[in-house]
């Protein structure tokens, strides 16, 4: 058994609700770029990777903590493989554990590691209002509405208890600063959306710019 099993990640609690939910966005988003292998940073609860794996990806798990048991032991920071190992990345509520000077490294490292695309998922504490209407023949039709409320400091106990150095929405990290830093990286973001069920979870696919190199 992985020791994903035997950590936190992996209680009903952490599991249920619209954290599952968000697991099948990762897993569609993933999906959705038509990886040949995967680079998943955080392992997490393991429950995407077995998923990928079930449909016979490869995948490589990297995290840094020994206790996880991740196949790469190792930093997103420093990512110990060639350009281009992986052709897909997925680095889901992550880093967000990391300060914010070094979240353009981070992105920059993935860039370097991938030669597809890459899922991406931090937390957004952004307002919003947001409705979804299913219509014939027309299908399924979403609007949304941003609250433009005053940007507050992060909260010290999103460090104290979940090791939150940052998070979209709050002062120093607005969304527009956000995806700013990835465009100045190399990537262009082809869609962005939240996860209806848990809106503190918005997710990016993003692929490689035109001229840059993998």
């Amino acid at each position: 058994m992985n020791a994903a099993h035997d950590t936190a990640y992996a209680t009903r609690n952490y599991l249920a609700g619209g954290r599952a939910v968000s697991f099948g966005h990762q897993i569609h988003a993933i999906l959705s770029l038509e990886p040949t292998s995967v680079l998943e940073v955080g392992v997490g609860a393991g429950v995407v990777a077995a998923s990928l794996r079930r449909v016979g990806l490869p995948v490589t798990t990297l995290d840094i903590d020994p206790a996880l048991d991740p196949d790469i032991l190792a930093s997103v920071t420093e990512i110990p493989a060639d350009d281009g190992t992986w052709s897909v990345g997925s680095c889901c509520q992550v880093l967000e554990h990391l300060p914010f000077d070094r979240f353009g490294d981070a992105l920059r490292e993935l860039h370097r590691v991938t030669s597809r695309g890459l899922v991406l998922s931090l937390p957004d504490v952004t307002r919003d209002i947001e409705f979804r209407v299913r219509l014939p023949r027309l299908g399924c039709r979403r609007f949304s509405a941003q609250l433009p409320l005053p940007r507050r400091r992060i909260p010290a106990d999103r460090m104290t208890v979940m090791g939150h150095h940052w998070e979209i929405g709050f002062a120093g990290s607005p969304r527009a600063r956000i995806e700013t830093v990835m465009g100045i990286v190399g990537w262009e973001i082809e869609n962005s959306w939240r996860v209806p069920e848990l809106p503190w979870h918005r997710f990016y696919i993003l692929r490689h710019a035109a001229g840059t190199k993998a």
